[in-house]
């Protein structure tokens, strides 16, 4: 069942694999959808299968305790972290995972991106948080990441990689690449020695726009 849902996933997660964001069968990609009876399922790619041989009907279906209801494979590593994401922000539904080099970059040093970009405040939230170290996979990382993430829509995770999320599959993407984006302009800048965030009463306005389309409330 849930075809469409399953192609949808299979389709960011060959973007993902073809654009260069992730290597191997690293990296992981999910959708949150409701069945008729009004319960929530996500659809999440499966762990160690390489994306230009995976299926539809290899990505698996897990309630929102993380717990498989459908598929053959074992889920992603990361479900728990999906799943924790998605029950503390109720619009969020998808999630994209990538080890990319600038956000993995980010990853190793600990320290956030300020505010840099206009696109970067009004789409991703300002700025980018690292999320505390701990073992891919586990709780703990699930728990650090949903805290780094707050109410903006990206997160690094400490020597790991990136994680974005939209209230669709398409946006979650399209942060993905507009945090590999900003973490490469970020990088460059430094580089050169300098930065020039936003300024603060633009990026109050920025922000506001994007609490209005992204928040919570």
């Amino acid at each position: 069942m849930w075809e469409v849902q399953k192609m949808e996933v299979l389709d960011i997660a060959r973007q993902m694999d073809e654009k260069g964001l992730v290597v191997g069968t690293s990296g992981n990609v999910s959708q949150r959808f409701r069945e008729p009876d009004g319960r929530e399922l996500v659809a999440i790619t499966p762990s160690g299968l390489h994306y230009d041989t995976m299926k539809a009907e290899d990505i698996v279906l897990v309630d929102m305790e993380g717990q498989r209801v459908e598929g053959e494979l074992a889920p992603s590593i990361e479900t728990i972290m999906h799943v924790g994401i998605y029950k503390a922000r109720k619009k969020v539904c998808a999630v994209v995972h990538t080890h990319a080099v600038f956000g993995s970059t980010i990853a190793v040093t600990g320290k956030e991106i300020p505010s840099l970009l206009d696109d970067q405040v009004t789409f991703l939230g300002g700025e980018i948080k690292v999320a505390a170290y701990a073992l891919p996979g586990s709780p703990e990382l699930a728990k650090n990441a949903v805290a780094a993430l707050g109410s903006r829509n990206a997160v690094v995770l400490a020597n790991h990689g990136t994680v974005t999320v939209g209230r669709n599959l398409r946006e979650a993407f399209n942060n993905c690449e507009l945090l590999e984006k900003t973490a490469r302009v970020y990088v460059l800048a430094m580089s050169l020695g300098a930065l020039t965030p936003v300024p603060a009463d633009m990026a109050e306005v920025e922000m506001a726009f994007f609490t209005a389309i992204f928040g919570e409330g």
